[in-house]
């Protein structure tokens, strides 16, 4: 009998340390748990302002390339000629020619580069006085 009050003591007291030791253990793990959030909310406010730095230097980017095309821009402004483009169109004309792949079709042209079209079926001469 005495064995049996033993164990059941044992058991006693081990059930009540359980149910402190549990508690306990609530305890900590929630503290553990309020630490992990604070520490992890801390990571993703530096993820924020990291993404906004680099926003700003990918922004400051585009600025200087558009800055750069600019200037790229009213330097191609400031050298090119109308003469200049119709060379360039001959040369890309005859480059076409001779790679032999391509079929080009002439248009006579007019004043500033535009087809001549002939609506009522009458070819359209230059310098012709309309009648």
């Amino acid at each position: 009998m005495a064995v049996i009050v033993t164990v059941a003591t044992l058991l006693l007291a081990s059930s009540v340390g359980a149910a402190f030791g549990c508690a306990a253990y609530n305890r900590y793990q929630k503290r553990a748990d309020a630490n992990n959030r604070v520490k992890v909310t801390s990571i993703a406010r530096r993820n924020a302002v990291q993404r906004v730095d680099v926003a700003k230097i990918e922004n400051e980017l585009k600025h200087q390339q558009a800055i750069g095309q600019r200037k790229a821009n009213v330097e191609i402004a400031s050298r090119l000629t109308p003469l200049f483009v119709q060379y360039e169109a001959i040369q890309a004309m005859a480059d076409a020619a001779h790679s032999g792949a391509t079929t080009i079709i002439y248009y006579p042209v007019g004043a500033n580069g535009v087809p001549l079209v002939s609506v009522t079926g009458k070819p359209q001469v230059l310098g012709a006085a309309s009648k």
